[in-house]
């Protein structure tokens, strides 16, 4: 795949305070016309997208990804053992419709070839070609978004706040589960929230998150897809939005759930947007995205194969009776997160493990079952 054709060089500034070996400019690779090495040996690829035609009154978040660049290898490097690709900015089609076909051609390639895509934006409506791009293995997908908003509406018009009716509805058909966090109910339609707890969708609203950031890794732990839409984040942290709000994450806490993303083994595809450079100040916005991504990075590197196998080594487990079920939890010696086990009706299927926290296991010895426990349970 002749990867020229389709990316421009990212010129990359180096200021004399990051011109240091320690900085993350000298450990990200940068694709161009005399790059020379193997393209495929790499573990991470970000790719700048910019376009914001369909970002609805946010046009202008298509000249974020160089903003979050120029932030992101001003910032020094980890004690990492991986490979970082920067490909540089996808080149925009005539139309929209022509750079989604050629985004979700490069992020199909790069996930068939079990490589991680950190996409830049852009609109929130770039996550259509990515879940396009994922339909081709063909397999159930888990997608989660933080973002202040449903971004499900009603309508043939498509745009970045109306992308989740459109994924619902696609001939693929492979959205099998989905989470939003950090969701605000006073800036969701009522009758949409409704509707989307009827899908069984894990809707977290933002004092879900902000109570506690800890309880939203379990939910990351088996996505396959994370996007972030800067209208999570308060506007006091990251103004550089049209529709930020007062409320939101921390800047703080969404590194923490980028860094969540990182470690889930099952990830394959980041999507951070509408950041809007023309409404930032002092590039505050795009040093909260820049230092998302070092966190995102820190997080793969942390990644531990210690999903419970059957022979169950380095695991302890513990039996907790409920009144509605008897549930065996395992917690990981090597990481220290949780799962629990459900019994299964189904023929053939002895048992389903899934992610859970230590507080789920507080509670259910304690008596209760959590949320999140309760609507395992009923399935």
């Amino acid at each position: 795949m002749d990867l020229t054709q389709y990316f421009e060089a990212y010129e990359h500034a180096i200021s004399h305070d990051a011109s240091r070996n320690e900085g993350l400019n000298s450990y990200v690779d940068f694709y161009d016309e005399h790059f020379d090495q193997d393209v495929t040996t790499y573990d991470i690829y970000i790719v700048g997208v910019q376009e914001g035609r369909l970002s609805l009154k946010n046009e202008t978040c298509a000249f974020a990804p160089d903003e979050i660049r120029n932030s992101l290898y001003e910032l020094y490097q980890g004690d990492w053992s991986l490979k970082v690709l920067d490909l540089g900015n996808l080149k925009l089609g005539h139309k929209v419709e022509d750079t989604y076909v050629v985004l979700e051609e490069i992020v199909s390639n790069l996930i068939l070839e079990d490589k991680i895509v950190l996409v830049l934006g852009g609109g929130h409506d770039l996550i259509s070609p990515i879940y396009k791009g994922h339909c081709a293995a063909g397999n159930p997908l888990n997608f989660a978004s933080a973002d202040a908003y449903l971004d499900f509406q009603d309508g043939d018009d498509y745009h970045s706040r109306s992308f989740l009716s459109k994924l619902l509805a696609s001939q693929e058909s492979l959205l099998s589960k989905y989470t939003l966090m950090g969701y605000q109910t006073y800036l969701c339609a009522p009758k949409e929230v409704s509707l989307l707890e009827q899908m069984d969708f894990n809707l977290l609203r933002l004092g879900d998150v902000n109570g506690s950031v800890k309880e939203m890794e379990p939910y990351l732990r088996d996505v396959d897809h994370l996007s972030v839409d800067a209208s999570v984040v308060k506007s006091a942290e990251l103004p550089a939005n049209v529709y930020a709000s007062p409320n939101g994450v921390s800047a703080e806490s969404l590194c923490a759930i980028m860094r969540y993303a990182g470690m889930s083994h099952q990830l394959k595809s980041v999507l951070l947007s509408e950041l809007n450079p023309r409404l930032d100040k002092n590039n505050q916005s795009s040093m909260v995205y820049a230092q998302a991504i070092w966190y995102f990075i820190e997080g793969f590197h942390l990644r531990k194969d210690d999903f419970p196998d059957e022979k169950l080594k380095n695991f302890k487990r513990f039996h907790v009776s409920s009144d509605l079920s008897e549930l065996l939890f395992y917690k990981s010696m090597a990481s220290e997160r949780w799962w629990v086990e459900l019994p299964m009706n189904n023929v053939g299927v002895k048992r389903a493990l899934l992610p859970c926290s230590f507080l789920d296991y507080k509670k259910a010895v304690a008596g209760m079952l959590s949320e999140r426990l309760l609507k395992l349970v009923r399935f």
